[in-house]
């Protein structure tokens, strides 16, 4: 007689036999013992969780053509359907762009700041900060809600508008929030 029990993802095929049934239902049937009935005995190594990198891409063979993940149109804020309005494209191109500049930025403000070294220094400094892209500048970041691209009336740690904020509060779709009653 065969059986098949699952465990979990584990598959376990069992041999009983009529004659000693009740001693070997909980004998697994090695690899080494193959009676005609059974095939194969499955067996699936488990997962292992890995860090996101290329290497492991690259041992994992995850890099060729029908699992390839990494996708650059995508990290360079190309997506076809993500952006609720192109200011919020805008948005996300200038905070790369501080991202990258706003270090250089902090220190040469502070050089051009600070009284006590020469002109020649400060004036040099001032002359990088205008030489700087304009959208490296951090008040240009716009905080706009997430869904509908609006800028006013926003509850920041939600990222809503106040209108989207009632909404999704009311039907229970944001964590932590619940009515106020008393």
């Amino acid at each position: 007689m065969l059986s098949i029990l699952s465990i979990g993802r584990t598959v376990l095929r069992r041999c009983f036999s009529a004659t000693a049934e009740a001693a070997k239902m909980l004998d697994v049937v090695a690899p080494t013992e193959k009676p005609e009935e059974i095939d194969e005995i499955e067996t699936r190594t488990p997962r292992t969780k890995s860090a996101y990198s290329m290497t492991n891409f690259q041992t994992l063979k995850l890099d060729q053509y029908p699992y390839y993940v990494e996708r650059e149109w995508w990290k360079t804020g190309k997506r076809t359907c993500f952006w609720a309005t192109w200011r919020q494209l805008r948005d996300w191109k200038r905070r790369l762009c501080i991202q990258e500049t706003g270090a250089d930025r902090m220190r040469m403000k502070a050089l051009k700041a600070n009284t006590i070294l020469p002109q020649a220094i400060r004036d040099e400094a001032a002359d990088y900060l205008l030489k700087m892209p304009k959208a490296s500048h951090p008040k240009l970041v716009l905080n706009m809600c997430m869904f509908t691209g609006r800028q006013r009336g926003k509850i920041k740690p939600y990222r809503l508008n106040r209108h989207l904020f009632r909404k999704y509060a009311d039907h229970s779709q944001l964590s932590g929030m619940q009515r106020a009653m008393w």
